[in-house]
């Protein structure tokens, strides 16, 4: 079985699934490479309009595969001699992880959101906090786990947590690795939405193509303009923000709004 599952519907809503169950999703395998190439057929497809992201089986992503066997090692646990030298033997291919993982889906313009459907740790909640937007499943649980194994933490997990929830906060959770349930996710703001197991694809795909609906070449230029405006002056955000008003209004995406105004219709945007 392929380690990345994907799947376009008539709606334009293009589904990820991250498919090694057997080890709750962990990055081994083709896991990696499988993903940054779904993500790149997401970005460039001009029928994908919206990208879901989850895993098959009861995890989202449980992250490195701490308990791999080394070279001489007994394939410990992620607690054990061999599990720590099994995720810093992956530090020297770190840059390419990166822009496999966290960084592909950060680069896609259209706009996406994580089903979390189960354990989210360590990379793998650095990939679900770096997509757009987040619904959890009831029994999702979200650890950073990094500290744990005396790693500094990888895959965006520092960027998003001190966005999302500003400094004191991310370090609390890098530095105490707290077992973050849904509902906790929810009051701090990880996730818009907590639902039942049984209802987080139904629920994940009606968001989907409510925003796969929408204008999807204006969300990739307010996607751009907030990534902007982390570091930038407020004066040079009007000046993106210039821009990209321009851009819009040449797109037939304004022009579309603007005749569904005029007709008092609703818009339809292709």
């Amino acid at each position: 079985m392929p380690d990345i599952l994907t799947d376009l519907d008539d709606d334009g809503v293009f589904r990820v699934t991250l498919n090694r169950p057997e080890s709750m999703n962990t990055l081994g395998g083709t896991i990696l490479s499988d993903f940054a190439l779904a993500m790149e057929e997401a970005s460039r497809n001009a029928d994908v309009r919206a990208v879901i992201v989850t895993g098959a089986g009861r995890a989202f992503c449980a992250g490195a595969e701490l308990g791999a066997a080394t070279a001489g090692g007994d394939g410990g646990g992620a607690g054990g001699r061999d599990g720590r030298s099994s995720h810093l033997a992956t530090l020297t291919n770190m840059e390419s992880i990166h822009s496999q993982w966290a960084g592909a889906a950060w680069a896609c313009p259209k706009p996406t959101i994580g089903l979390i459907n189960g354990a989210a740790a360590g990379a793998g909640m650095g990939l679900a906090l770096t997509l757009d937007f987040r619904i959890a499943a009831q029994s999702a649980v979200f650890v950073s786990a990094f500290s744990r194994i005396a790693l500094s933490g990888d895959n965006g997990v520092t960027y998003a947590l001190s966005h999302l929830l500003g400094r004191s906060k991310a370090l609390e959770i890098l530095m105490l690795s707290p077992r973050i349930t849904a509902d906790q996710a929810l009051q701090l703001g990880l996730v818009r939405d907590v639902v039942p197991d049984e209802d987080l694809l139904e629920r994940g795909l009606e968001f989907a193509r409510l925003l796969a609906a929408g204008p999807t070449t204006i969300y990739a230029l307010m996607k751009r303009n907030l990534a902007f405006a982390e570091t930038a002056t407020f004066e040079q955000s009007l000046d993106r923000e210039s821009t990209g008003i321009a851009i819009s209004q040449g797109s037939g995406d304004f022009r579309s709004a603007v005749q569904a105004f005029l007709d008092k219709r609703p818009p339809v945007f292709g």
